[in-house]
């Protein structure tokens, strides 16, 4: 059971290893609060944050901004991240200050604005690799046409080159595929025919070009195959082949890891190049093109919005970061010990704010209530979907049954904690059918992580103060004030939680921290709210936002 004990072997790591490798604790003196200049509302809800939490009221920053959800691009370059910088380097210059706080009356996002010009340029630069990799799959085509004897593809992979149309980009890519396969069935039937050394030659031929198209997933498989038709036919299999399909094998892993890592970096040409190699190596030139024409997606989509807050995180930053999508976050476990996190400091951003100001200030006075009562109390429920098991072969990281591992993983890690007279700290409820908790199933609520409903908020719960909630969809934060709003971040800040997370536009899967590690951290008790935030979200620059008390601690101990 490899991969349940990994995952549970995972979420002990964190439980046992984590905060004694984090800064220490955050305190009162190291946040600032971000507040709306002119707003009588906003001033006075982060005066009385000051006064029930101990932050100096010097430490409350001033800026001009407009009324609304949304902040024009340039009017944050331009106008409100300069001010918070003057502001940060003339009353923090030993930079003690490591958390931000804003307030009701500061914006929730920022637009994308318009495609920097650079744009044209790397737009340009993935078209023209996306042509010369279609050219070289053509090459690889024709010299199948010629082993198989097949019709020529020229027709098709023509096509291909000349047709820029987004919408058909997939369907073109589609086809190239099932082309190309279906000249290597070909090929593979008329070389079956052949014997002795042209039949040797032959196959070599057809290896290679395989390979070239494919990468070395396609060596992996024949090699697999081979592997398990001598397990059939009850044979030994040698040990050179077994040792070369091993390695391959753990080769192509490693491989997928450092993918990982590079999916994890803004677009750049560094970045790409590195990329366009791996894909190549494994999985040839048909996962080039393919990747090459979902990055030309990207640049088209013109995703530079955020969330307000996720972009103050880099506030310290050099201008000119790059904007497209995400930048990592530096302050995740991942980076302990790093040097990068001097080079690029980043700050923790948490918010206080809801659909109206009496619920933002109950944020704090619930946190502070719960607190002193002796820590959060209640049920906590895991909505995962049933996608998946908890043991199994690992699933590709940010799919939909990588996600819903990660939920059953929280259950079971949860669900394992117990309290020092032995007894169980939590009672744990699990839900892996497809539909969600239905209105009046989840009593006694403390803790929740599930999905999926996009924008449209299910009543199931009956919330203990406290209660900190998040919703794996899209669009859970892209409003927190519009009346008519069903997303789950307003709704469930309506319906008495205490802190929740959510994105203010699309995040896609991998931006969310991962319940496993966020409540893992959280029931510890070490950590701060915003502190376990930041150790397991994975990008900043980009749609996620927390809201809540950020000195919050549901299981502080004594």
């Amino acid at each position: 059971m490899p991969a349940l004990r990994l995952l549970i072997g995972s979420l002990l790591t964190v439980l046992l290893l984590g905060p004694s490798l984090a800064p220490a604790a955050l305190a009162p003196e190291e946040i600032a609060i971000i507040a709306a200049r002119g707003n009588r509302e906003s001033i006075g809800l982060a005066t009385y944050y000051c006064r029930q939490r101990g932050v100096p009221e010097e430490q409350i920053i001033k800026v001009d901004v407009p009324a609304g959800e949304s902040l024009d691009r340039e009017k944050w370059r331009w106008a409100v991240r300069p001010e918070i910088q003057k502001w940060l380097a003339e009353n923090d210059p030993n930079s003690k200050i490591r958390c931000l706080v804003t307030t009701w009356g500061i914006p929730l996002k920022i637009t994308a604005g318009d495609p920097e010009k650079a744009d044209k340029a790397y737009r340009a630069y993935l078209a023209a690799e996306r042509t010369a990799r279609t050219e070289r799959l053509s090459q690889i085509a024709s010299a199948l046409d010629r082993l198989g004897g097949g019709a020529p593809l020229s027709d098709v992979l023509e096509s291909i080159r000349e047709n820029d149309a987004a919408e058909s980009e997939e369907d073109d890519f589609a086809k190239l595929k099932a082309q190309l396969e279906a000249a290597l069935r070909s090929s593979q039937e008329r070389i079956a025919q052949l014997t002795g050394e042209p039949r040797r030659q032959a196959e070599a031929q057809l290896q290679q070009l395989a390979t070239a198209a494919g990468g070395a997933a396609v060596m992996l498989q024949g090699l697999g195959q081979q592997v398990k038709a001598r397990e059939a036919a009850g044979d030994e299999v040698p040990a050179p082949l077994l040792r070369q399909y091993e390695l391959l094998r753990g080769r192509l892993s490693a491989f997928a890891e450092l993918q990982l890592l590079l999916d994890g970096r803004p677009p750049s040409f560094d970045r790409d190049e590195l990329t366009l190699r791996l894909n190549e190596q494994t999985g040839g030139l048909l996962a080039s093109v393919e990747w090459l024409a979902k990055q030309e997606a990207v640049a088209r989509r013109n995703e530079r919005g955020a969330a307000f807050d996720s972009e103050l995180s880099l506030v310290h930053w050099p201008d000119g970061y790059e904007l497209l999508r995400w930048q990592p976050n530096y302050l995740r476990g991942a980076f302990d010990g790093s040097q990068i996190r001097t080079a690029f400091p980043t700050l923790m951003v948490a918010r206080l704010d809801g659909p109206d100001l009496r619920t933002a200030k109950r944020l704090i006075d619930d946190a502070i209530a719960v607190e002193k009562a002796g820590g959060l109390k209640g049920k906590a429920y895991i909505d995962a979907r049933g996608l998946t098991e908890l043991d199994g072969p690992p699933h590709d990281p940010g799919s939909y049954p990588d996600f819903d591992r990660t939920l059953l993983a929280t259950a079971r890690g949860i669900e394992a904690l117990k309290s020092e007279d032995g007894e169980p700290r939590f009672e744990v409820v699990l839900n892996e059918q497809p539909e969600l908790f239905a209105p009046g199933q989840c009593p006694d609520a403390a803790l929740y992580c599930g999905w999926y409903s996009l924008a449209k908020y299910v009543d199931a719960f009956d919330w203990n103060q406290g209660a900190v909630a998040y919703h794996l969809a899209s669009a859970e934060a892209v409003t927190l004030k519009e009346i008519d709003s069903q997303a789950w971040c307003k709704k469930l800040l309506e319906d008495g939680v205490a802190a929740t997370i959510g994105p203010v536009m699309e995040p896609y899967l991998v931006a969310f921290p991962r319940p496993n590690e966020f409540f893992a951290l959280l029931v510890q008790g070490e950590l701060s709210l915003v502190e376990v935030y930041y150790r397991t979200k994975p990008f900043n620059s980009w749609a996620m936002t927390l809201i809540g008390d950020p000195l919050y601690r549901p299981y502080a101990k004594k």
